[in-house]
């Protein structure tokens, strides 16, 4: 078994650890091989106290150091940096302790560690906290540093600036308190995912209230801070103000809209100048058939009597027609009070020779005083679609039966339109039965306009439209006239 001195000997160098003692009185010293090659002095070297002392790069502070611990009889330790025989410098810690003898003779003993390496990673450390410090602060975006609860542990002047409150303010809220109830969800499922470990940063835009009140638009970058077992410690979040550039784009989506409804106005315009003025002119064109072949002259005389109102007809819808572009255009709309049933039979003349050819029985039940408040080329523009819709899908197995009703419901105008056409299996189309380019009956002249338009005409104007109909027996729309409010 090995004596203690003998392990205490064998040890110490495994802890890197000097033993050194020194007799004030006598001059004698000890020093283990680890002192030694702390110092990197040759083996034989026995300084005496100044020499010691010289070796350091403040020697005042040792020399201080030594008459402490023999006034005081205390333990003392202190780290302190040397310059080595070989002219290195180096960090130590040195802990000593006098002790005064029976004899009289002073003895003060001790140890000495090199510490430095742990002295530079000290360093370091404080190089790039300093570092850290100065990028936090001073960075041209916002900088916070946020607890797995939301609070803000630490935030840098550019963020306090950005939302406009006061740091120490600031710290007393979470980042819940001033985000936009809309982001909010978001934001807290994304974090709830990094603190998972499901992701390891995330990205948003998101809106935070200024102090005062105002909406600012941010772009939020956050990472997650782990301690060496994996546990969260924080969130990084770096924030970018975006607020004007999300004012653009808002903007520019707002001119996308207006360019998209502009252009569907115009398409709409195209589409109504179409079917009407092709309803006019299918009528004109029979009528100047039927006068050249006509040879009773009272009969002639009628046909041209009906072909100078259908083209009084023609030049009132071409006026109405430059109404129809103030639609939806945010400015003052056309309105006018209209009589449904001069409007019914209006439109029933426009269509007059089609509805002969077709031997079309109509029927128009429809109280003379009932009127609505409504864009003219709209109405009717409603009306011959309906009409001539009834016509193109009649069933040609027996004879054409129209049906108008109309009804006063308080503030509502309520028209019927039905016939007994082929009818719209509304099971298989009835959910695309007003969509654009739709068609259902195998009609070569269809196009699957006129029905969208009656639809967007309708509701432009604050109404609806609905369909009931039966294959084989026919269709009835609907139309609630609402009194607009512009």
């Amino acid at each position: 078994m090995q004596t203690k001195i003998e392990l205490y000997e064998k040890v110490t160098p495994l802890a890197h650890l000097g033993i050194w003692e020194r007799n004030l009185t006598t001059g004698e010293i000890y020093w283990n091989q680890v002192v030694r090659e702390i110092y990197e002095t040759e083996k034989n070297f026995d300084p005496s106290l100044n020499e010691t002392i010289a070796f350091y790069v403040d020697p005042p502070a040792l020399k201080t150091l030594f008459d402490n611990a023999i006034s005081t009889g205390n333990s003392l330790t202190a780290e302190l940096q040397l310059r080595t025989a070989k002219n290195k410098l180096k960090w130590v810690k040195v802990r000593m302790q006098a002790d005064i003898e029976k004899k009289g003779s002073t003895v003060i003993y001790g140890t000495i560690e090199d510490i430095s390496e742990q002295r530079n990673l000290l360093n370091i450390l404080a190089e790039r906290e300093q570092q850290f410090h100065h990028a936090f602060e001073f960075a041209p975006i916002g900088m916070a540093l946020v607890s797995s609860t939301g609070s803000w542990i630490r935030v840098n002047k550019m963020l306090c600036d950005m939302l406009g409150w006061k740091k120490e303010d600031f710290l007393r809220k979470t980042f819940q308190d001033i985000t936009h109830p809309d982001d909010l969800d978001l934001d807290l499922k994304q974090m709830h995912e990094l603190l998972e470990g499901k992701t390891t940063s995330y990205s948003m835009e998101k809106r935070y209230f200024h102090q005062n009140g105002r909406i600012i638009w941010v772009l939020l970058s956050v990472t997650l801070v782990r301690d060496r077992q994996g546990n969260p410690l924080y969130f990084v979040s770096q924030i970018k103000d975006i607020t004007e550039r999300k004012n653009m784009e808002i903007q520019r989506d707002k001119a996308l809209e207006t360019i998209k409804a502009q252009n569907s106005r115009l398409l709409n315009f195209a589409h109504i100048v179409s079917h009407n003025l092709r309803s006019h002119a299918g009528n004109i064109q029979m009528l100047t058939n039927m006068i050249s072949q006509e040879e009773d002259t009272g009969e002639r005389e009628s046909l041209i009597s009906m072909l100078g109102i259908n083209a009084v007809n023609l030049q009132e819808t071409l006026e109405h027609l430059n109404e129809v572009v103030d639609i939806r255009a945010g400015g003052k709309q056309t309105l006018k009070s209209l009589n449904l049933l001069n409007e019914i039979e209006k439109a029933e003349a426009i269509v007059s020779e089609s509805l002969k050819q077709a031997k079309a029985d109509v029927v128009i039940l429809v109280e003379p005083d009932i009127e609505v408040t409504y864009n003219q080329a709209y109405f009717e523009s409603i009306l011959l679609n309906l009409l001539t819709n009834s016509i193109k899908y009649r069933n040609k197995d027996h004879e054409l039966k129209i049906r108008i009703t109309a009804k006063s419901l308080n503030d509502k105008v309520i028209l019927a339109i039905e016939d007994n056409g082929i009818g719209i299996n509304l099971a298989l189309h009835g959910k695309k039965i007003f969509g654009m380019y739709n068609t259902f009956n195998g009609n070569k002249d269809a196009r699957g306009i006129g029905l969208f338009l009656v639809k967007n005409q309708v509701e432009a104007m604050g109404g609806t439209i609905t369909v009931e109909s039966v294959p084989g027996e026919g269709t009835k729309f609907e139309i609630t006239f609402s009194e607009p409010h512009f």
